[in-house]
């Protein structure tokens, strides 16, 4: 008899195809760890996109607003020194940004509609009411037209277009895998948090502003935390590859004094409130009343945001583009690395308090002039400027009334970054982690977390972004999981059970009988019970009709037989949801209860309508709950949950 064949040693072919087939076996199965394996991959071309964007938008600028317009920012903390020169001539000021505006919205209108704007809230609307869906030409397009705006000097930030990047193939994956909603929901979540972790070099950042941008209050989607996270590192980690990570601003090395610091950052929040309040009002209000009702196509409105943009440059160039370089200069100061002079010294602030407040109140309308127009792009670069020139103003004014203070205005600048984006994004821990993360410094913490909180406080009843929603039981992605988890709060002693005037059927009872009965009575359930009254089984209308089939035999049928036993029943302590589940199961609109010691010693009836009811009440209260703990949401549309 002939050895066996000794088995083939495993190759490294073999091995990579079986670890294809059990990627494959887990990908299709679902509840398996699928948006674990597929947020890493999501991840990675995140952070491919973010660096493929940031290389082409400041190519792009170099040649358009460098090379044309002799247009050179101050340099940020990623920057090499070099002089600061304002752009000329003035015609090219006034026609650069209104060719990008006119290119942007040719592009946008033409292709891909949805992709105008800023880009977030339509994250936030794909999440909430459209199942995770984002079509697959929307990345291209929103990058390609975020490139063109802010390259030429349009008043926009990063974070919206690589939001839409990474979120647009998040939905692609899911869609190629056949993911459900929910998962690709979440996906979509991970490609914006690696996208915005990369391209703001803030990778806890990135994770944080993907779970806590959805809602308008506290509330974060805690579901996606984790993918986050691991999308937002990857990301980062490929992001790293090609472009050296620096902090974004540099910084001098602040002390925090303790106590006596916190009423001055406490005005700050103040500040942050009141001009948050107005960049909200402005932003929509300019697209509602000024925009949307001039009378030409959608598509050259971003254009028209473009030519009154450029008017505005001609006086206040500071205006174009995202700015952070003039944070860096003008609030902040000049630290060695960056200066062209080769000052061994950090320089204070370049500007003064007027100019700092006065460009923060123009950055507003330039923000809305190239946005609300219909431009492509996003609004933390802008927050993140407003809210630095804001601090930077108030940190100056504060010490100017209090010269004998230890106040440093560039202290203030720094925590105003934060502080403003948190009261208008109503995104804490995303705004004091980023303006960490982006500055490499951690010395502020405290004030840094004192006025995003207050900002958020004082500044519950406005959001700059619209999609948002109060917490989850307000998103309809979360439609479900509420209808569940009400009726689990609930037990069946909490509502109206029908205890007198039962139709109970003895189980001797003749099939004749039980037609009268059955005939004369309006129920649709009928409870069996023996001559001690004690429930032995159930039986329907529906039990009823499928014995009239077999009408031939009806003399020798009774009660019992038409039966189910033992009775599908509920026990006041039970909840509403099983009571529900077990509704569905008899397919009635009736079920009994018993008693918990005793299963066959009938209470009553408890009817669909009763849980129905409930619910509807209990949601009602959730809602009323919510609007007076967010007002601003009162006046809004009732949101369908039920």
């Amino acid at each position: 008899m002939a050895e066996p064949l000794a088995p083939r040693p495993l190759t490294t072919r073999d091995r990579l195809g079986r670890y294809c087939n059990r990627l494959v076996t887990q990908l299709s199965t679902p509840g398996a760890g699928r948006v674990a394996i597929c947020s890493p991959i999501v991840g990675v071309v995140a952070g491919l996109g973010a660096t493929a964007f940031f290389l082409l938008l400041n190519l792009f600028m170099d040649h358009v607003l460098g090379d044309l317009l002799h247009f050179h920012l101050p340099p940020t903390g990623e920057g090499t020194p070099h002089a600061i020169t304002y752009p000329s001539p003035w015609w090219l000021t006034i026609l650069i940004p209104t060719l990008g505006g006119l290119v942007s919205g040719l592009i946008v209108f033409s292709l891909a509609p949805e992709a105008e704007g800023h880009g977030t809230d339509a994250l936030i609307r794909s999440f909430h009411r459209g199942a995770g869906l984002i079509r697959g030409r929307i990345p291209l397009i929103k990058g390609i037209t975020s490139i063109v705006t802010i390259g030429t000097g349009g008043s926009a930030g990063q974070e919206g277009p690589i939001a839409q990047i990474g979120a647009g193939f998040g939905s692609v994956l899911a869609r190629f895998f056949r993911l459900s909603p929910s998962e690709r929901r979440i996906l979509i979540l991970t490609g914006a948090a690696g996208g915005v972790g990369a391209i703001f070099r803030a990778p806890l950042g990135g994770a944080l502003f993907g779970v806590e941008v959805l809602y308008s209050t506290t509330a974060i989607e805690s579901a996606a935390l984790l993918p986050c996270l691991s999308a937002s590192i990857i990301a980062y980690s490929t992001f790293a590859l090609f472009i050296t990570p620096r902090p974004i601003f540099l910084v001098p090395d602040f002390t925090f004094k303790g106590l006596l610091d916190l009423p001055a950052f406490a005005l700050l929040a103040l500040a942050c409130a009141c001009v948050g309040w107005l960049y909200v009002r402005i932003f929509y209000g300019m697209r509602d009343y000024v925009f949307k009702p001039i009378p030409i196509p959608r598509s050259l409105k971003p254009a028209l945001g473009g030519l009154m943009l450029g008017l505005m440059a001609l006086v206040f160039p500071e205006l174009m583009t995202g700015g952070y370089g003039w944070v860096q200069w003008g609030a902040i100061g000049i630290p060695p690395q960056l200066n062209p002079d080769g000052v061994e010294h950090f320089t204070g602030p370049q500007m003064g308090m007027l100019t700092l407040f006065m460009l923060a109140i123009l950055k507003i309308v330039a923000t809305g002039l190239t946005i609300s127009s219909g431009g492509s792009g996003g609004v933390f670069g802008p927050s993140v400027f407003i809210g630095g020139m804001l601090g930077g103003a108030v940190g100056q004014f504060l010490k100017l009334v209090f010269p004998s203070s230890s106040i440093d205005p560039a202290a203030f600048a720094l925590v105003g970054m934060g502080g403003f984006f948190a009261g208008v994004a109503k995104a804490p821990l995303t705004s004091i982690v980023m303006v960490c993360e982006m500055t490499g410094s951690y010395s502020l913490l405290v004030p840094l977390m004192l006025v995003c909180g207050l900002n958020l406080g004082l500044s519950r009843n406005w959001t700059l972004y619209e999609e948002q929603v109060p917490s989850p039981l307000e998103s309809p992605a979360h439609q479900g999981d509420f209808v569940v988890d009400v009726l689990e709060r609930l037990q069946v002693s909490q509502v109206p059970i029908r205890t007198e005037r039962l139709q109970v059927v003895l189980q001797e009872t003749p099939f004749s009988e039980v037609i009268n009965t059955v005939a004369q009575s309006t129920e649709m359930l009928f409870p069996v019970v023996d001559r001690e009254s004690r429930l032995v089984g159930i039986f329907s209308l529906r039990d009823v009709r499928l014995a009239l089939l077999g009408s031939e035999v009806g003399m020798l049928v009774i009660a019992s037989d038409l039966m189910t036993s033992p009775a599908v029943t509920v026990t006041p302590r039970d909840d509403l949801h099983t009571a529900l589940q077990r509704l569905t199961e008899l397919n009635v609109d009736q079920i009994p209860v018993v008693a918990e010691n005793d299963p066959t010693r009938l209470i009553g009836l408890l009817d669909r309508r009763e849980v129905v009811g409930a619910y509807s009440r209990s949601i009602k209260e959730l809602k009323q709950k919510n609007e007076a703990d967010n007002p601003s949401h009162a006046s809004q549309e009732t949101k369908n949950v039920s």
